[in-house]
């Protein structure tokens, strides 16, 4: 059975995460929102542009395994462990109505390994947010849309094993999120499950499900921090400043390939995550740094490090 080093399966665009599946393989959630997002809105204004650009940097604890109740992997073929990975990804939405967003997020990642690097493009994401419920400054969101099979599987430049960026196959995805906006404080959070099916190869690489709860005090600035998310005619400071933090949360089924399942593979892994977020006028700059607090795998894996997100995000 092929083993696959590096399986990044984009889930979500409400904003991403990778870990490296034991020393053959590793697995990579989701294109979803670290706290980039928290100023209590969910949906933009009629006719509002976004475009944005993210860079995430993520390092792989080496020779920190966890080792569970399942037999080791097959080494037979010697495999490069991977130690750190860099996700750049270019996003667009779009106000339809003040309800109705939609969105498209396209990733390309980077791998480091000692003996050598890769690199490929990922899986577009295409999304819609449907504000549903809006009173006294607390907003419930639906969230519905579809992974397109853009990624891309190659032999890989370090070893015999292979590159698969993107699940290969045509996936759905379903959520909810919510905000609630006090003076200073937002308290914001959703919830996301992409059903994964048979992608490359007639391989299963895995559903994955998010989980993001985030506190954000506004320090300076208008109650809605976040730049894009604000009319540019309300009269209010151009300059805006916050600091937030929270919980990101994320499950990603086992592997299955040529109908065998991979019992190292799969696991659910929790991040405390801390950040600031500065916007001038039209521009906003999130930066966030998440650790790990909760590290359940299956099998025998490397443990997850921290990782560090950079955006830059300009509204029109």
């Amino acid at each position: 059975m092929t083993k696959i080093i590096l399986l990044f399966v984009v889930a979500i665009f409400a904003t991403t995460q990778a870990y490296s599946q034991c020393a053959c393989c590793a697995g990579s959630g989701t294109g979803s929102s670290n706290g980039d997002y928290n100023n209590g809105i969910l949906t933009l204004q009629k006719k509002q542009w976004v475009v944005e650009t993210y860079g995430d940097y993520r390092t792989v604890k080496e020779g920190a395994g966890h080792h569970g109740n399942h037999e080791p992997a097959d080494t037979t073929e010697e495999e490069t462990p991977l130690k750190s990975m860099f996700i750049s990804s270019l996003g667009l939405r779009y106000g339809i109505t003040d309800k109705i967003t939609v969105s498209a997020l396209l990733p390309y990642v980077f791998l480091q390994t000692d003996n050598g690097n890769d690199n490929g493009i990922g899986d577009l994401i295409l999304l819609g947010t449907f504000n549903i419920f809006s009173k006294n400054n607390f907003n419930v969101a639906l969230q519905a849309g579809v992974e397109l099979p853009t990624g891309i599987q190659k032999g890989s430049n370090f070893d015999n094993t292979t590159v698969v960026v993107g699940s290969g196959s045509l996936d759905q995805m379903a959520g909810l999120a919510f905000s609630k906006r006090w003076d200073k404080l937002t308290l914001q959070g959703n919830g996301l499950f992409k059903y994964t099916t048979t992608g490359f190869e007639d391989n299963y690489y895995g559903s994955i499900s998010i989980q993001n709860l985030s506190l954000s005090y506004r320090i300076k600035g208008d109650n809605n921090f976040c730049s894009p998310d604000i009319s540019i005619q309300t009269g209010k400071p151009n300059f805006g400043w916050n600091v937030f933090g929270g919980y990101y949360g994320e499950w990603l089924d086992k592997i299955t390939e040529k109908d065998v399942v991979d019992e190292n593979s799969g696991y659910y892994l929790g991040f405390a995550t801390l950040g600031t977020n500065i916007s001038y006028k039209k521009w906003s700059f999130p930066l966030t740094v998440s650790l790990p607090v909760i590290q359940h795998m299956n099998g025998e894996q490397n443990d997850a490090g921290f990782r560090l997100r950079l955006g830059i995000i300009k509204s029109f």
